[in-house]
C-alpha cells in the first residue's frame, strides 16, 4: 500500500479475537470498540464537526441575542413574547443547518456500525463511499429532521393557547409529544437502514417504526445516554457556569457526535439482529459477539490448560476480509420487515443480491 493509499484508506482498525475472547454482549464490544478507536473517534467527529458548524454558529447567534434582552425594564408578558419570538426565528433558522448534515450523518452511520460489529473499516475512504452513495435518503431524513421541531413548537403553542378555554384540547397536544416521542426513538434506527440495507425511503420510515415500537425502552435508553451531555451545556448556559459550557464544548468538538453515532449503532445492532437479519437468508446474526453455543465446547479432564487454549484458538474463526468500500449492503431487502408481528415471511420478500453472495 503507497503513502497515498495509507493516508486515503488509513488502516482498518480491527481487532482479530478468537471465540475464547470475543465479547459475549454488546456492552462489552462496545467498551472494547472504545478502547480500540478512541482517537478514531476523534477524526470521525472532526468529519461530522464541518456540516454542523452553521447549526452551532446560529444558535450561538440567537443565544446571544436572547442575553441582550433588558430583563430588568421588561415585565413578564414582554419578556415571554421576545423569548418566543427569538426561539421562532431560531427554529426557522436551523431547518437548513440541520438538513444539510444528514449525508455525513450516513456516512458516520457506516463507520460506527462496523467498528460496532467488529468488522474492519476504513475511515476516510468508508466515509467518503457512505455519504456518496446514500446522500438521497440520508438527506431527506435529515430535511424531516429539521421541520420536526418548528412543528412540534408550533403545535403546542397552538394548542395550549386553545387549552385555557377548553382543557379537553389539551388532549392534541399530548398527542403531538407522544409522536415526537416516537420519532426520536425511531432516528436512530433510520441511518443505520439506509446504510445497511437496499430500502425505499418509505420502508425505511416503516421498519424504523415497527422496530423502535417493539424496543421502545431501549431506543428511550439510547436517547437519555445521548442527552445527558446536551442537559448539561443546557444548565451551564442557564445558570451562565462557564466552566460546564467549557468542558461540553470540548467533549463536543472531539466525541460528541462520533460517540453519539457510536451509541446508536451498538442499539441498532443489537434491535436489527433480534426482528431483521434472521429474517434474511443468509443474514449473520450476532456479528462480533461469541458463538452462542460456544459454551458447549467441553475441554476433556485429562487435557491440560495449555492443550485446550491450543484447541480454541485452532477451532477460532478465520479473520474477517478487509472491506475497503462500502458495497451499500451486505444484505438486500426489498420490503422490509413485512409481517414483523405475526404473518410468515413469504419466500419472495427478502432478496440477497448475487453481488453480495460474492463478496461473502
Amino acid at each position: 500500500m503507497g503513502l497515498f493509499d495509507r493516508f486515503y484508506y488509513g488502516k482498518a482498525g480491527q481487532r482479530d479475537y478468537t471465540e475464547a475472547n470475543m465479547p459475549k454482549n454488546r456492552l462489552s464490544l462496545f467498551f472494547l470498540v472504545l478502547k480500540d478507536h478512541l482517537f478514531d473517534l476523534v477524526k470521525v467527529n472532526l468529519l461530522q464537526l464541518i456540516f454542523w458548524i452553521p447549526f452551532i454558529f446560529w444558535t450561538y447567534l440567537n443565544i446571544a441575542a436572547m442575553q441582550s434582552i433588558d430583563v430588568e425594564n421588561t415585565d413578564a408578558a414582554g419578556l415571554l413574547g421576545q423569548l418566543s419570538g427569538y426561539l421562532m426565528m431560531w427554529l426557522i433558522g436551523i431547518i437548513p443547518c440541520v438538513a444539510i448534515t444528514g449525508p455525513s450523518s450516513a456516512g458516520a452511520a457506516y463507520i460506527m456500525r462496523n467498528w460496532a460489529r467488529d468488522q474492519h473499516s476504513f475511515l476516510w475512504s468508508d466515509f467518503k463511499d457512505a455519504f456518496k452513495s446514500n446522500w438521497k435518503q440520508a438527506l431527506a431524513v435529515s430535511v424531516i429532521t429539521s421541520v420536526i421541531p418548528l412543528i412540534v413548537y408550533t403545535a403546542i403553542s397552538f394548542y395550549s393557547e386553545l387549552g385555557k378555554n377548553s382543557p379537553i384540547l389539551y388532549v392534541p397536544m399530548g398527542i403531538v409529544l407522544m409522536l415526537l416521542l416516537v420519532f426520536l426513538c425511531m432516528l436512530p434506527l433510520l441511518y443505520p437502514l439506509i446504510v445497511g440495507y437496499k430500502l425505499s425511503l418509505l420502508n425505511v420510515f416503516r421498519n424504523a417504526l415497527l422496530m423502535a415500537s417493539a424496543s421502545l425502552p431501549w431506543m428511550i435508553l439510547s436517547r437519555l445516554i445521548t442527552f445527558i451531555p446536551i442537559f448539561f451545556l443546557g444548565l451551564g448556559i442557564y445558570t451562565a457556569n462557564p466552566i460546564m459550557i467549557m468542558v461540553c464544548m470540548v467533549y463536543y468538538l472531539f466525541f460528541g457526535f462520533a460517540l453519539s453515532r457510536l451509541v446508536y449503532a451498538s442499539f441498532a445492532n443489537g434491535i436489527f439482529d433480534k426482528y431483521l437479519n434472521p429474517r434474511i437468508e443468509g443474514a449473520t446474526v450476532g456479528q462480533g459477539l461469541r458463538p452462542a453455543d460456544y459454551e458447549e465446547l467441553d475441554v476433556d479432564d485429562d487435557e491440560d490448560e495449555e492443550d485446550a487454549e491450543n484447541r480454541v484458538k485452532t477451532e477460532a474463526r478465520p479473520a474477517k476480509p478487509v472491506q475497503k468500500a462500502p458495497e451499500k449492503a451486505e444484505k438486500s431487502v426489498k420490503k422490509g420487515l413485512g409481517g414483523l408481528f405475526g404473518r410468515k415471511r413469504d419466500e419472495d420478500e427478502f432478496d440477497i443480491d448475487d453481488d453480495d453472495d460474492d463478496d461473502e
